[in-house]
């Protein structure tokens, strides 16, 4: 079997423990290199992977005329440069998700890559988490009627920004986490955005060393009427049983809906020190198999069928920008406490 050139471009937790094996246990896709500014970290993920070729710089990766698609997993503030350049590279790419924290920098990045005329994914995996596709099926089959309202709460608890991310304080539960909500919901109302409320506050997480906001909670209306609430949040106490809490509801004229990913109790974990519900939906990786499993996993490889296969891209750079361009809308309401039209 025929092999095509991977990279990936941060290697941290997302880049060096999701991306890094897909690509290494997929038998179409070859990874050739891994690249991070800390090359104590690249190395590793490259012993483990047996990757070939380890940079510091992403532009000596995307240098490499044997590499056709990359996957940049670098902070969601450090998109931009990496993905602007891997597009003039004429490389696929697939960028984490959000695809950036500014509309100028997501419009950069989706004007570079029409330009170069390469293949844009952005990692929003929900969009294969199997209770949304049921969500999205039942929606499109009708039985819920009109969709007239969505409340997505997405949170952590405090050892993401305080423990699991040191780069926390240049982002926020709203970037970090709304990004997939806002994006289930426009997925789920096929319709467009028109206005924002939003309200934040800060306190909890800079008494910790963070500066950032503890909370967003934002209403979005649509063009026909439908109505979202997101609701996001860093400061959950760590004696969650599990690190994140996501619950949706969707209500329609015939019909609602109600997802609960974090606490389904399918299995439950009781030790001495500590209980767990542990998360068997989207990340169940077996280090010692070739097999896949989870939708974290199933979104990436996406990403391979589409670079390999011609196949459609499970989130397009233009989504992608919506939902940056409606955070932005969240950010300002919060910030001046009036409501923004989106243009």
């Amino acid at each position: 079997m025929s092999q095509t050139g991977f990279g990936v471009i941060g290697t941290g937790i997302v880049g060096g423990a999701w991306h890094a094996h897909v690509y290494h246990n997929m038998p179409q896709a070859d990874l050739l290199a891994v690249c991070d500014l800390d090359e104590g970290r690249a190395r590793e993920i490259a012993a483990r992977y047996s990757v070939p070729h380890v940079y510091t710089d992403y532009r000596d990766l995307l240098a490499r005329d044997d590499i056709a698609a990359v996957s940049i997993a670098t902070p969601d503030f450090a998109h931009r440069d990496l993905a602007v350049a891997a597009a003039k590279a004429g490389k696929h790419i697939l960028v984490e998700k959000p695809l950036a924290t500014t509309v100028e920098d997501a419009n950069a990045i989706v004007e570079a890559v029409e330009e170069a005329g390469v293949k844009l994914m952005v990692d929003f995996h929900n969009r294969v988490n199997p209770p949304f596709v049921q969500a999205r099926q039942t929606v499109l089959d009708g039985e819920l009627g009109d969709l007239k309202y969505i409340y997505a709460r997405l949170s952590n608890t405090t050892f993401v920004p305080t423990q699991m991310l040191p780069w926390a304080d240049k982002s926020s539960a709203l970037w970090f986490l709304a990004s997939h909500t806002f994006d289930m919901s426009h997925w789920l109302l096929n319709d467009k955005p028109v206005r924002v409320y939003a309200v934040s506050r800060s306190g909890v997480l800079r008494d910790q060393g963070v500066d950032t906001q503890d909370f967003h909670v934002a209403i979005v209306e649509f063009e026909n009427g439908g109505v979202v609430t997101l609701e996001n949040s860093w400061i959950l106490p760590e004696t969650e049983p599990n690190v994140f809490n996501f619950k949706m509801e969707v209500l329609g004229s015939q019909g609602v809906l109600y997802i609960n990913t974090s606490d389904h109790r399918t299995v439950e974990k009781y030790t001495r020190d500590s209980i767990s519900l542990p998360d068997v939906l989207g990340f169940t990786l077996d280090a010692n198999s070739a097999r896949m499993s989870g939708f974290v996993l199933e979104a990436i490889a996406r990403f391979v069928d589409a670079v390999i296969d011609d196949k459609p891209v499970l989130a397009t750079g233009a989504e992608a920008a919506l939902v940056t361009t409606v955070l932005c809308a969240v950010e300002e309401s919060a910030r001046t406490g009036q409501p923004v039209d989106l243009n």
